[in-house]
């Protein structure tokens, strides 16, 4: 599996598809060559041998040997000894018509048809054997009435020449095969560096602010994208370092100066009764949801920037999902809402148990806000498109589809009334532990209510993501 998957990725780079390219293109520039060629040599060769007859006309002429039929037989069977051409067939006719020299089943091709305009003749036909021939002469009359044929067969000759644009082809198609060939260690090479980038950069994504990427001081251009990415990766490095010092510090002023205020109204409600005391119980209450609104931004940002506490592991779903179901079983009864766990025992999702649990308690204190009283709310996990996830369906309102994006903003609430509690971070807390893991977090409509998937990445796609 992990073979084929590296493969698979292998022919997948620019480099091994650039040099598929290139070879694809030669291959179509020399298919297109053998045939203009083969069609090219034939020319040639029909050219060649016109002059070979020619040729041997002009000799027959020059000595005075096409006065009879009977002094170019002769001559035919001079030279028949000498002959070894076995593609030359010259005939010979008499006044009368009749063959006196050569393969007579070629006589019923001399007769010229009313489109003849010449004494050149051009057949293709089957001789005694079955075997195709491709016949090309010369009919030229003699001074007593007879006629000599002067023609070679240009099918033997055709195939020995036929051969030359094959073999060129085929060199070139082993050629190509070559390149490809040789393409491909180059592939490797180049996809493994990609992989280490992304290597590098998911570990980053993951918290290892300290991972840099290996490179060439002289390398190339993978080298010098290397040093751009260490170089941004500093700079990243800086910037929330100064993010944290400035956070720290603000979570450090204020947490003392909140915690006293309180303790001074608390003291102040004690020792006071009717409408004031109650004005002052409110003021505490604010002061808490300020501390609470200040403790989940400090939780996204650790969370976004992959500073928090985490470690993945296989994680057994049903037990997560239960020990939430546990966690919210009292308010769950208070409303009346029944909760429902879907999932096999033996199913296991990869990643850290803690953020799953709040991205799941995010979800299901969304779900119980927002769900009618007596309705159900189903907790699931498993696979869904080659993912691991978690999901949240309730029958509530739902979200609008054009506003999913909207809701999973900072401080965005579409409730507005102030009838439900809450600050808007819920669900951006949820989307950057999804992010963390890899995966993303998906609003859906569950006709009626909402469905929430925590999309996670298998262990698989971790583990294949990685692969030379």
């Amino acid at each position: 599996m992990v073979n084929l998957y590296s493969l698979r990725m292998l022919l997948k780079t620019s480099n091994f598809r650039q040099a598929a390219t290139i070879a694809f293109i030669c291959l179509l520039i020399a298919l297109l060559s053998i045939v203009f060629s083969n069609r090219l040599l034939e020319l040639i060769m029909r050219s060649h041998v016109r002059d070979m007859i020619l040729n041997d006309v002009r000799a027959q002429q020059m000595y005075d040997r096409l006065l009879s039929s009977e002094r170019v037989v002769n001559e035919l069977k001079y030279r028949e000894p000498f002959e070894n051409r076995k593609e030359r067939h010259p005939i010979v006719i008499d006044p009368q018509g009749e063959p006196l020299w050569g393969d007579a089943y070629l006589l019923p091709e001399l007769n010229c048809l009313e489109n003849c305009t010449s004494n050149w003749r051009h057949a293709s036909m089957t001789d005694a054997r079955g075997n195709q021939t491709e016949i090309l002469g010369l009919l030229v009359p003699l001074a007593d009435g007879g006629h000599y044929f002067s023609a070679y067969d240009l099918r033997p000759m055709l195939e020995r020449t036929r051969i030359i644009p094959l073999i060129a082809g085929a060199s070139l198609l082993l050629v190509l095969l070559s390149i490809l060939l040789t393409s491909l260690p180059f592939s490797r090479r180049n996809l493994l560096r990609i992989n280490r980038i992304r290597d590098a950069l998911a570990q980053y994504a993951s918290g290892n602010h300290r991972v840099r990427i290996l490179v060439d001081r002289h390398g190339d251009e993978f080298d010098q994208l290397g040093n751009e990415i260490n170089h941004s990766l500093q700079r990243i490095d800086r910037l929330m370092e100064e993010v944290k010092t400035v956070t720290s510090h603000i979570a450090h002023e204020l947490r003392t100066p909140l915690t006293r205020l309180q303790s001074r109204l608390l003291n102040a409600a004690d020792q006071l009764n009717g409408d004031a005391r109650d004005e002052i119980l409110q003021a505490v209450k604010d002061s808490e949801r300020i501390q609470s609104l200040f403790r989940a931004v400090m939780r996204v940002g650790e969370v976004e920037t992959g500073r928090c506490a985490h470690q993945f592991e296989s994680v057994p779903a049903r037990a997560l999902l239960e020990d939430v179901r546990e966690y919210y079983l009292p308010l769950a009864e208070e409303r009346d809402c029944p909760l429902q766990v879907v999932c096999t025992d033996d199913y296991r999702i990869y990643g850290d148990r803690s953020l799953l649990f709040q991205a799941l308690a995010n979800l299901l204190d969304n779900a119980l806000k927002y769900a009618p009283r007596g309705s159900a709310i189903e907790l699931t996990a498993c696979n869904r498109g080659g993912w691991q996830t978690l999901a949240i369906a309730d029958r509530g309102r739902g979200i609008p589809k054009e506003l999913n994006h909207k809701a999973m903003e900072r401080f965005q609430r579409l409730d507005t009334s102030g009838n439900i509690p809450g600050n808007g971070l819920g669900l951006t807390l949820t989307r950057a532990i999804c992010d963390l893991h890899g995966g993303n977090l998906q609003l859906t409509d569950n006709s009626p209510g909402l469905l929430a998937i925590l999309q996670l990445r298998t262990l698989s796609q971790d583990a294949s993501a990685l692969l030379p």
